[in-house]
């Protein structure tokens, strides 16, 4: 399993805590109930090397990806997967995995923390594996998004060539 290497970990450090790179968010005020663990999703988490597909597998078709504006940093919850490259490699999950804890705050679907149990990560977002065989990727993740350089979305992005994922291509962010 290709893992992080020393250069990779050496663009993409320090290791975050969740909400460290957002200017309004902490993880005092705004992690809610559900978010903190990952157990009963450890099933559904991928470790997303060797371009094998994650559960839940779906693609986004062409006309989802204009009709929710995905290039242009719109989301689609239905088709997309979150990722985290925590200390060891990228993890993935379906976005809309349900974590009913979260309900209380009307969103009862996973969020990046529960990739991590709420531990550090390098950099975080969501992909969109499409139809036109594209792996559409952005850094939109509040909790470990919002990357200082561009040098570290472009080694994220690198890694994950590396483990195999091809076709690669970044949208906007809208931070």
């Amino acid at each position: 399993m290709p893992k992080l290497n020393a250069k990779q970990i050496g663009v993409l450090r320090p290791l975050i805590n969740p909400f460290e790179r957002s200017p309004n968010k902490t993880i005092d005020k705004d992690l809610y109930e559900g978010e903190q663990h990952n157990d009963e999703f450890s099933e559904q988490i991928h470790d997303g090397v060797e371009n094998h597909p994650p559960p839940q597998y779906t693609e986004i078709t062409l006309e989802e990806l204009e009709e929710h504006r995905i290039l242009e940093g719109g989301s689609y919850r239905e088709k997309c997967f979150l990722w985290v490259i925590d200390a060891l490699s990228i993890k993935i999950i379906w976005e809309d995995t349900p974590n009913f804890l979260r309900s209380s705050i009307g969103k009862p679907w996973v969020c990046h923390t529960n990739i991590t149990g709420c531990s550090q990560a390098y950099i975080g977002g969501e992909m969109y594996f499409c139809a036109d065989g594209n792996i559409y990727v952005n850094f939109k993740s509040d909790r470990y998004g919002r990357p200082e350089t561009e040098e570290k979305r472009k080694m994220a992005t690198e890694y994950m060539e590396y483990v195999g994922y091809k076709n690669i291509k970044r949208t906007k962010d809208l931070f």
